[in-house]
């Protein structure tokens, strides 16, 4: 390549930094990290002369060598971040830097890092097809380029890719934001906003799913129906700030009186519905026994007010015979009556 007018008409360039464009801010960091790829080894010499004082947002510039595609590609690889590629079109073949272009858009997928192509035989494409065909940021005939052009494009591509990285950034923030949201309403849609429990839509997703479970291998399944006993007093004679108090406290009682495998939702105001997978009618008296018990143990403290707490509750376990859980829970309720007419405070099997 004849390179006599290479930088050869303003050997005063570059300046030393370049000047930060309005709200582009002198933060500093690391280098920005520059890729030149080329065959001809005074090519990388004449362009590290004149970029090694540059500086771009307080931030110096590194660049890295190479003289084939196939090695630009495999430095791509392993090196995250290049900002800038100053890629030679004819290297191992005629047409490596243009194949090149293609693969680090397409095969890695790679959109941010800008590309400037530089060749010695401008006249075997014409620019207008090249800027139209490739994703590429500048394309010159190395016998017109200059430092003051070399600079002016290294910054300009710069500045492309430093807005590229923080217009991913923000979508990525904001991606990362919205799936927070989701995963919030998500839990917002199946919980019970007082007591943090599941409610009865998700309860019956769950139920279901553990009943197909129960089908499908033979497996015992049971649930209870809990009703607090005169919970209406208690709203009535201490307000609903103390009702929702009580209502909070007996949740934390029930929850560490079942096992980590039984799901408990609140089903209405004062009443809750507990799901007892691989667990059979004596197995499910037990654990309603235990929980009836520590609510009966010692009255419920609530804005330092002792407040005495008692349920009732109706077992019932799944039947072979019964189509789906609709047809237990009804079973249950009825057991739960039965408690309620012969004295509250005590378990009842269906």
């Amino acid at each position: 390549m004849s390179n006599d007018l290479l930088f050869a008409s303003d050997e005063s360039f570059p300046p030393q930094d370049a000047p930060a464009g309005r709200g582009e801010d002198d933060s500093g960091g690391p280098p920005w990290l520059i890729l030149v790829a080329d065959d001809e080894p005074e090519v990388h010499a004449v362009t590290r002369l004149a970029l090694s004082r540059l500086r771009f947002r307080g931030r110096p510039v590194r660049l890295l060598d190479c003289a084939s595609a196939a090695e630009a590609e495999r430095i791509l690889r392993e090196t995250p971040d290049i900002a800038v590629i100053l890629l030679d079109v004819v290297m191992e073949t005629e047409d490596a830097g243009l194949r090149l272009v293609r693969r680090i858009r397409e095969d890695l997928g790679n959109r941010t890092v800008r590309i400037v192509l530089r060749t010695g035989q401008p006249a075997n494409v014409p620019e207008e097809d090249l800027v139209l065909a490739y994703e590429i940021d500048g394309y010159t005939a190395k016998t017109e380029l200059t430092a003051r052009r070399l600079f002016t494009g290294v910054v300009t591509a710069l500045r492309a890719y430093a807005d590229m990285a923080a217009l991913e950034q923000r979508l990525t923030e904001t991606n990362r934001a919205l799936e927070e949201a989701t995963v919030r309403l998500n839990r917002l849609a199946t919980l019970d906003p007082l007591t943090g429990v599941w409610n009865r839509r998700r309860f019956l997703d769950l139920a279901a799913a553990e009943l197909a479970r129960a089908r499908r291998y033979g497996r015992p399944l049971a649930l209870f129906l809990l009703d607090l006993d005169g919970f209406e007093a208690v709203n009535d004679a201490h307000g609903n700030t103390i009702g929702d108090a009580v209502l909070r406290a007996v949740v934390k009682r029930v929850r560490a009186a079942l096992r980590i495998s039984d799901h408990i939702a609140r089903s209405g105001g004062d009443e809750f519905v507990v799901l007892l997978p691989e667990t059979d009618a004596a197995g499910a008296a037990v654990v309603a026994e235990r929980v009836r018990a520590a609510l009966a143990g010692s009255p419920v403290a609530a804005e330092e007010r002792a407040i005495p707490v008692t349920a009732s509750i109706g077992i019932a376990s799944w039947l072979p015979d019964e189509p789906g859980v609709e047809q237990t829970l009804h079973r249950a309720e009825r057991a739960l009556h039965a408690a309620k007419r012969g004295g509250r405070d005590r378990v009842e099997r269906a």
